[in-house]
């Protein structure tokens, strides 16, 4: 990601990831069922994680700082480093190959969602998402243990 060798850091901080790819339903079965159907809400957190990952490819840490992290992770990311969220972002998170995919179930609650999104070095983590006004944002990250 940057060139600092912290590269994990933002995952130690508790963030992130970048693109969203929906998975399509597996088959296997000679009766054909629908691919359950993705609501606007699903809709709507993929939208969010692929505009994570296009802000990373472009370097654009204010983007992802006051627009897609909440303002609580974002102070929790500025606390943690003790640089400021955009300068800690941009040292660990940007990245012209960032690639992410997001699992096939996102779980949303009211105004809350969560998702395993994976890095495409096989890095895993549950993100979880806040609803604000028609917007999703990425509230937290939790890395997932290796296997």
């Amino acid at each position: 990601m940057g060139t600092r060798p912290a590269k994990r850091g933002l995952l130690r901080v508790g963030a992130l990831v970048a693109v969203a790819t929906a998975l399509a339903s597996c088959g296997g079965s000679d009766d054909p069922k629908p691919a359950p159907g993705v609501s606007d809400d699903q809709r709507a957190i993929l939208s969010t994680v692929d505009s994570l990952q296009t802000a990373s490819r472009r370097g654009d840490a204010d983007r992802i700082c006051n627009e897609l992290f909440t303002q609580s992770l974002a102070q929790s990311i500025r606390r943690a480093s003790r640089h400021s969220c955009q300068a800690e972002v941009r040292d660990t998170l940007t990245s012209p190959d960032a690639q992410l995919s997001v699992s096939r179930k996102i779980a949303v609650k009211g105004n809350r969602a969560s998702a395993i999104v994976r890095e495409q070095n096989g890095n895993a983590s549950t993100v979880a998402f806040a609803k604000a006004g028609d917007r999703w944002r990425i509230e937290r990250i939790t890395p997932l243990k290796s296997p």
